[in-house]
């Protein structure tokens, strides 16, 4: 019995050809996975049995939507076997935060060589999410991104530039169980951390905010680099709307691991239910989900199978 590799065809902006993934692996890897073309109505249910009695893990091939289907049926089944995610879509954000290979034969041939990690399951009103979620200006982009024709990074920007300018910020209330921010490890950052201001306190009101597991977004921006998926919490990060001058000369911190920049204040929860003044939209590891004035935000420890390569930073 081989290991299932689903693929989905229509998500990204790049063909995916089965064939062309496998021919650079050794002969003895390539003949462990099965290319299985996959998408809507998303019916895991014979990939995922497949995959148990081939001994997992369950390989999915496409972007951050289709990993979070895939993500949502293994829990559904008590997660059975790890997910391995191999990219293919147009940001990425999981497989990035892993520290997964970009080139699709290079994650799979590390993955099948990797190894298991038991990562953080948090959940937003009891759905999961891998990644992040979030509300405000990055959950109205991905609901406008969704309703947009084509995909890729492209059709991304012109989604945030559609609403850059016109979403306003919303007042929060907050009942959480705050968690002190991890200390401060290289030279630079100790430094940084001697001189800046002390850690925030929880937002009184956002433009944009999102709850992160892992550290990025996807496409290279990094929401939330100190973000751990093993530490039973949640790092919440608010961005203020950046000005013309801010877009030159801020933005591009966010594309920095090690970028700072004022424009984000972040701190960490174990757990938070959140009350806006109006129903807003959010998302779910990309995903557009139903609005709502109300969240509450979870954390189950170490509750998710992941198969992640060598390079992964966490045990």
């Amino acid at each position: 019995m081989k290991l299932p590799l689903l693929f989905n065809a229509a998500s990204g902006t790049e063909r995916k050809d089965p064939d062309a993934l496998l021919r650079p692996l050794p002969v003895d890897l390539r003949d462990r996975v099965e290319p299985i073309a996959f998408g809507p109505p998303w019916d895991f249910e014979p990939a995922i049995a497949q995959a148990s009695e081939a001994g997992g893990p369950l390989f999915v091939w496409g972007g951050d939507g289709t990993i979070h289907h895939a993500a949502k049926a293994l829990i559904d089944r008590g997660c059975p076997v790890p997910l391995a995610a191999i990219p293919g879509g147009s940001g990425n954000g999981l497989v990035r935060g892993l520290r997964t290979p970009l080139e699709p034969a290079g994650a799979l041939r590390r993955l099948l060589e990797g190894r298991e990690l038991r990562m953080d399951l948090p959940r937003l009103d009891g759905a999961p999410f891998l990644n992040v979620c979030g509300t405000g200006f990055e959950a109205a982009v991905a609901h406008r991104f969704e309703a947009l024709p084509g995909r890729g990074f492209t059709t991304y920007a012109r989604a945030c530039w559609e609403l850059w300018q016109t979403w306003p910020s919303a007042p929060l209330t907050w009942d959480a169980d705050p968690v002190p921010m991890p200390p401060a490890t290289g030279r630079i950052e100790r430094i940084r951390a001697a001189f800046g201001a002390p850690e925030p306190d929880l937002p009184g009101s956002a433009w944009s905010l999102c709850f992160a597991n892992l550290p990025q977004y996807g496409s290279g921006l990094w929401i939330a680099p100190g973000a751990d998926p093993t530490d039973g919490a949640l790092q919440w990060v608010t961005l203020a709307r950046p000005s013309w001058f801010d877009l030159l000369a801020e933005v591009p911190q966010l594309f920095r691991e090690a970028g700072q920049t004022p424009l984000r204040k972040e701190g960490r929860v174990h757990w938070a239910t959140l009350q806006l003044d109006r129903p807003l939209p959010w998302h779910l590891d990309g995903e557009p989900v139903a609005e709502r004035d109300r969240a509450e935000l979870t954390v189950e420890s170490r509750a998710f199978r992941m198969q992640v390569t060598e390079a992964c930073p966490w045990e």
